[in-house]
């Protein structure tokens, strides 16, 4: 049984993170190349073995390579804030007629 991603949160943290590890990538860096490739097959195929591989991929780089790509992911979070966020309830209260 095939089970597919479709969690707006989830995709949109892992389209932020393949954005960040863009911003990052050193020429010449394997891993990050790598780790680009899966985070892309995530986001197209939206399998959870995609994604367990993407991230796998992440817990592989470098420390120094993982904070800067953290960083680039916090900055582009911020920047895109509010694009998958919950809307705000509005709460009518009804009024009684006595």
């Amino acid at each position: 049984m095939q089970h597919w991603l479709d969690d707006d949160a989830a995709l949109c943290s892992i389209e932020i993170l393949s954005e960040a590890v863009e911003r990052a990538c050193v020429p010449g860096i394997v891993e990050l190349r790598m780790l680009r490739n899966a985070l892309r097959e995530a986001l197209q195929s939206k399998t959870p073995e995609a994604v367990k591989t993407a991230f796998g991929m992440f817990a592989r780089v470098d420390r120094d390579y993982r904070r800067r790509i953290a960083h680039e992911a916090l900055t582009l979070a911020t920047e895109q804030k509010g694009r998958f966020a919950p809307r705000e309830r509005v709460v009518r209260r009804t009024r009684l007629v006595t």
